[in-house]
């Protein structure tokens, strides 16, 4: 029996060990998903609900190209005042933001345009949400979104078509 006792407890150990969780490299435990910022929000808003209505000067009706100079300069009060939307615009056009070109300077100007016209309002832990969406027809779309990004659409209505001015 004396024999036994090394074995049975070699055993027994194997079978305790043999229960654990065993973590694999590069996994996590499953935490709350992090809140996104509004910046990130509007774009999940933007790709799945659909592109808000906007005047964009540089984009017409009267077509303009605006001063290149200018154009780095809002960028650079961009990186300034709302670093997180840079980040996100950045992000989601898949831009270097280390050295934007002119043209990627102006697309990241025409991207905050964008995102300026879908407004968010806190509503409790999240935000809810009303903006015109790109027509024809043109539709007025309200709902919330979560931290996270879960959408819900409360109504989506018939709105009046608008007209950019001819500034």
């Amino acid at each position: 029996m004396k024999g036994l006792a090394p074995a049975l407890t070699l055993l027994v150990l194997l079978g305790l060990c043999a229960c654990g969780s065993v973590a694999r490299p590069g996994a996590a435990a499953s935490a709350a998903p992090s809140p996104l910022s509004p910046a990130d929000l509007q774009y999940r808003l933007v790709d799945r609900v659909g592109s808000p209505f906007f005047c964009d000067p540089s984009q017409g009706p009267v077509l303009r190209s605006e001063d290149p100079a200018d154009v780095a300069r809002r960028v650079a009060a961009l990186r300034a005042q709302s670093p997180d939307e840079l980040d996100a615009i950045v992000r989601h056009e898949h831009l270097n933001a280390a050295s934007l070109s002119p043209a990627d300077e102006q697309r990241v100007v025409n991207e905050a345009a964008r995102l300026d016209a879908v407004k968010l309002t806190r509503q409790g832990s999240g935000y809810g949400f009303a903006y015109e969406l790109v027509g024809p027809p043109t539709v007025e779309v309200t709902g919330t979104i979560t931290p996270a990004g879960a959408i819900s659409v409360a109504s989506r209505k018939p709105a009046p078509r608008r007209l950019c001015p001819l500034v």
